[in-house]
């Protein structure tokens, strides 16, 4: 059984015909507002977005937009490489976690994005794993099941 667990923008950079790095977050709404935040913040100024067709993409500035309607003709077909990921991330989340948490959705994204970004280059992954860990203070186990409590 499916359950609904939030609204999650995808972006899959696209180059030799193949994917590249990936962006995933967890958004507000459909809005423009919200829409416009994700490709500002994951997107460089200049480059094409490539959507869906979904009415709240246009506009968004510095960007230009390549909508592509999914209607009639399947998803897999119209925006091949954002559909994998996100079909390789409800496999990952069902085999790894047998489902996800909604309050720690952004983390399992952000697991999911850092190890597909480098799954090329594992040795990459062990090094930036290795810098965040020397970089931050160590975390109590309070810190990490109740982070709020730590003001």
């Amino acid at each position: 059984m499916s359950r609904w667990i939030g609204v999650l923008a995808g972006a899959v950079e696209v180059g030799d015909g193949g994917p590249g790095r990936i962006r995933l977050a967890q958004i507000g709404d459909f809005s423009a507002r919200s829409l416009h935040a994700f490709l500002a913040a994951n997107l460089a100024p200049g480059a094409t977005a490539r959507t869906d067709g979904w009415a709240s993409y246009p506009g968004a500035p510095d960007l230009s937009h390549d909508p592509r309607v999914v209607g009639a003709m399947a998803a897999h077909i119209v925006l091949p490489w954002v559909h994998r990921v996100f079909s390789n991330l409800k496999t990952w989340a069902l085999g790894v976690y047998h489902g996800l948490r909604p309050q720690h959705l952004q983390a399992y994204l952000e697991e999911f994005v850092f190890r597909f970004n480098r799954r090329r280059t594992r040795h990459a992954a062990f090094r930036s794993i290795l810098a965040i860990a020397v970089g931050i203070t160590p975390a109590t186990y309070k810190m990490l099941i109740a982070p709020e409590a730590q003001g």
